[in-house]
């Protein structure tokens, strides 16, 4: 009499059988270009990950979403309001106490893109996240507003998304005038040619030039910002 082998699956594997069956009677509707994973260590392996900003869970066999709490965060400014906010889940530590974890975090180590190659990154959002209503966690924290920046990197792109460009150009030209620098005019021709020169140097030299991206408004708390590493083809 032969034995039949039963096929072995680990507990992993468990938790995304049940996931895909529940989903299928679940009634949600998936948007385009949505992504769904199964959240990796350190988080439970009951938790699914949306690049839409939703987490599901299957503990205890059920399906359902769960809701990230919100706060604001940061120092206050001149009119007591707090200069930023975000939103996390809890989750309990071997019973003992809750965990606070970052919408953005999770979200980013599951679905952000690291362009830089940086070992140390910060997370940036590209549509500051104050401008997001206290239910919009989803929207603020989904991947499409995310990026992961190198330190020095965000910080600069921060500086940049704080003014508007009038307010930038003013301070630019305040520092030629106290330098003392010589101006000179361009043609769109000549200008292309030295922001070539300049990016084929960085290359040569082993440094990486980054090209800073900003809308352009004249509300400072609109504007959308973005890095990227830049390459030239040759």
């Amino acid at each position: 009499m032969s034995k039949k082998r039963m096929k072995k699956t680990t507990r992993r594997e468990e938790y995304k059988e049940k996931f895909n069956e529940q989903m299928q009677v679940f009634n949600y509707i998936m948007q385009d270009g949505e992504q769904i994973v199964q959240c990796k260590a350190p988080y439970p392996e009951y938790w699914f990950i949306s690049n839409k900003g939703y987490l599901f869970s299957v503990y205890a066999g059920k399906l359902r979403i769960l809701k990230a709490n919100h706060r604001y965060i940061g120092t206050m400014n001149k009119n007591g309001v707090r200069t930023g906010q975000d939103w996390y889940y809890e989750h309990a530590i071997e019973g003992a106490y809750n965990k606070h974890i970052p919408m953005h975090k999770i979200m980013s180590e599951h679905f952000g893109k690291n362009e830089f190659g940086s070992e140390e990154t910060e997370v940036h959002h590209i549509r500051k996240n104050l401008r997001y209503k206290p239910n919009d966690g989803n929207v603020c924290n989904r991947a499409e507003n995310l990026q992961l920046l190198p330190k020095e990197i965000h910080k600069e792109l921060t500086r940049y998304a704080s003014k508007t460009n009038a307010e930038l150009d003013k301070e630019l030209k305040q520092k030629v005038k106290e330098a003392d620098c010589p101006m000179y005019a361009y043609t769109p021709e000549m200008l292309e040619a030295v922001i070539k020169w300049n990016i084929q140097n960085c290359l040569a030299n082993g440094l990486q030039p980054v090209i800073y991206m900003t809308s352009i408004t004249d509300d400072a708390a609109e504007i959308e910002a973005e890095a990227h590493p830049l390459k030239i083809e040759k």
